[in-house]
């Protein structure tokens, strides 16, 4: 469908970008100024970028010498006054969305010349696309003269992305458009030259595009990004963002979407690209019902891919649960009438609750939920998955059946499934909300809320809740084992230690516990004792991967680099990593270890981080305090405590939650800054058993 109205002048396939859109060079004007344009404040020094919407000038702060870039939008450049004028109060209210979250272009000047009939907005520079991820506003007077800004579609002439940088860049920008949209505005011409990087960041730029959602009156977009339907809706955007990511990840023009690159089974990468290709041929599809209709069902499987795990295998879950769960209904009526005969003959009512909350009337419910719950109090690791699907199938044909959800809470939380990764944030939060509605006064319900609690940083309500649960059932082996971890982690070994040897009397045969333990002894320093109870946990599950990690973490303290990186690899490959990448990874930091010793090392790990533009703050301040570099590993700390990092992890939880465990900050615990930050987060209200 063609939307009909009025146009911009010289609208063309592939327009000239503006530096928010990145185009290079000294760019001709077509306002055709009788006189050079004013923004107050600001000397305008040289156009860097423009076409048929306006220039985009080198602009220094009079006031503070700071560079930015200025666009100047002529009245000149459209047929009449209207679309004139809602491109300027697209750009107003894009100002507030500008200042709410930083994955937007932040606006710093908006204003309008109505003599000279222009109008105007300054906002922050891109980065030189020479050096990279240099920042733009930081430009010394000799660089500005050559500056060239830095966009996806510079990077792109380069050749195809890294996987891991396109993951990156998807769900950066996915998030900068669930922000815009959530705003009521649609940005109408996302591609690889309207993205530019600030600070090493990706944001979507040439903002004079941005309008309301409902206003569907101007043809906007660009041939091979726009959605057969047309374009102007956050559905359009979507589609452009696909086709962004199918030429970033193939090195195809998009118009050769879908076909993928002959050479593709010879990439070493090929398996990572075919699941990014999933969410493109989502996000692209030719039926429009079946393509994302939120950019959080997009990012929630961008997410799904950056924690390792596959979106395909995902998708056929999924089905095979939609398909499960409509078995289940048509069974409804039938356990319906078993369940009335039951009632009023005695066996069991839904009243009467046991020690794990009420009792199915579905027979079929019932038998799974047993099934599951002896594979996992059984052990038996290699059904894990199978229980996985159990409980859910029990819960579809019986949703308000507690069981299966403490099931699921046990599996997720405590049990160490092979390849499955961290458990998903929205399903542990949904665990706990269905068992507080149907059993409030559970052991397992009070264990859940804790959990949740900690994770939100909220450690008063974790240890109140945590107590809740093992008074409620003083045999319930979880509320002892969580509450042991949670004095741990906040300092308090010996008495983390002696609620899992309480966990230990009750499930002798759990996993977690001998690796929990490892862990007590771990933030001791006593890391001899550690490799001991984590081997233990070994020789119950060979494949356990926390074990593994808690192992390399104790041996890399102890300066044995050779081996911590050989278990580092083992962990990495039974948490799903692919072992072929994961080897890469580490003859990679082997070789550098070799070259260069413990500095070599982290300085490997360092130049890896830049793969991950805006993440990882925690792990980056990690890197940074081995490198010796204390201020900066300090920024980075701050960065991952104001944005709560494990948000952008797709996780409930986040590696500040193991600050003390981790002994690289061994030498700052005295530093005012570290102190502060233990503050902010709430460790200092983390009270030793008797004194909550």
């Amino acid at each position: 469908m063609n939307h009909q109205g009025p146009t911009r002048k010289n609208e063309s396939a592939d327009r000239l970008a503006s530096v928010e859109g990145q185009s290079s060079g000294t760019a001709e004007t077509t306002a055709g100024w009788a006189n050079r344009p004013v923004v107050p404040d600001y000397e305008l020094l040289r156009r860097i970028g423009g076409g048929a919407y306006g220039e985009v000038w080198l602009a220094r702060s009079k006031a503070t010498g700071v560079l930015r870039a200025a666009k100047i939008v002529s009245r000149q450049s459209f047929d009449d006054d209207r679309p004139f004028q809602r491109e300027f109060e697209g750009i107003q209210r894009f100002e507030r969305v500008s200042r709410e979250h930083p994955s937007q272009l932040s606006l710093f000047h908006i204003g309008r010349n109505d003599t000279e009939g222009y109008f105007y907005y300054v906002m922050e520079l891109a980065d030189d696309v020479r050096s990279r991820e240099a920042s733009g506003a930081s430009l010394s007077e000799e660089t500005a003269q050559t500056y060239q800004p830095r966009t996806l579609r510079a990077d792109l002439a380069q050749g195809r992305l890294p996987t891991a940088q396109v993951l990156e860049i998807g769900i950066t920008l996915t998030e900068a458009l669930d922000r815009l949209h959530r705003s009521g505005l649609v940005h109408r011409d996302v591609k690889p030259s309207n993205v530019i990087f600030v600070n090493g960041r990706p944001k979507l730029a040439d903002i004079g595009l941005v309008t309301d959602a409902s206003d569907t009156r101007s043809i906007v977009g660009t041939e091979g990004y726009l959605p057969p339907e047309g374009p102007g809706t956050p559905e359009a955007d979507i589609f452009a963002l696909g086709k962004v990511l199918y030429e970033a990840v193939t090195g195809q023009d998009r118009r050769r979407f879908p076909e993928l690159p002959p050479e593709l089974k010879e990439w070493p990468d090929r398996t990572n690209v075919l699941e990014i290709n999933e969410i493109v041929l989502k996000a692209c599809g030719s039926d429009a019902g079946g393509r994302y209709l939120k950019c959080e069902e997009m990012l929630a499987e961008l997410n799904l891919l950056a924690r390792g795990k596959s979106v395909k295998r995902q998708r056929r879950r999924q089905q095979g649960l939609v398909v499960c769960k409509k078995a289940g209904w048509a069974l409804t009526a039938v356990a319906m009438v078993l369940g009335a005969l039951i009632y009023e003959r005695g066996h069991f009512a839904r009243s009467e609750y046991s020690s794990e909350g009420p009792p199915s009337t579905n027979v079929d419910a019932a038998k799974l939920c047993a099934k599951g719950i002896l594979v996992i109090r059984g052990d038996n690791t290699a059904e894990f998955k199978e229980a996985y699907t159990n409980f859910h199938q029990a819960i579809g044909l019986d949703p308000h059946f507690a069981r299966p959800y403490i099931g699921l809470l046990e599996l997720l939380v405590r049990e160490d499934v092979p390849n499955a990764g961290p458990p998903e944030p929205e399903e542990l939060r949904q665990i706990a909300g269905q068992l507080k509605k149907l059993a409030p006064n559970l052991a397992a319900t009070w264990c859940a809320q804790a959990i949740i609690n900690w994770y939100d940083w909220n450690y008063p309500e974790a240890q109140r809740c945590a107590l809740q649960a093992i008074q409620a059932d003083p045999n319930y082996e979880l509320a002892h084992t969580w509450y042991g971890f949670m004095l741990c982690m906040g300092g308090y070994p010996a008495e983390g230690r002696a609620q899992m040897e309480i966990s230990m009397v009750l499930a002798p045969s759990k996993v977690t516990l001998y690796q929990g333990l490892g862990q007590t002894y771990y933030i001791q320093r006593d890391f001899t004792n550690a490799i001991t109870w984590e081997r233990k946990a070994l020789e119950l599950e060979p494949h356990h991967a926390s074990a593994f990690y808690t192992i390399a973490s104790a041996q890399l303290a102890m300066g044995d680099y050779s081996n911590a990186m050989i278990n580092f690899e083992q962990a990495e490959i039974n948490f799903g990593v692919d072992p072929s990448l994961a080897r890469k990874w580490h003859d990679q930091w082997r070789r550098a270890f070799d070259e260069g010793g413990a500095r070599g090392y982290w300085q490997k790990h360092w130049d890896g981080t830049k793969q991950n533009l805006n993440r990882e703050f925690y792990w980056k301040a990690v890197v940074q305090v081995h490198l010796g570099n204390t201020d900066a590993a300090f920024g980075w700390l701050k960065k991952s405590c104001d944005i709560h990092e494990r948000r952008t992890a797709g996780s409930l939880d986040s590696p500040l939650n193991y600050l003390l465990l981790d002994d690289c900050w061994d030498g700052s615990h005295d530093d005012p800054r570290f102190k502060a930050l233990l503050d902010k987060i709430g460790f200092t209200k983390v009270k030793p058993p008797g004194a909550q």
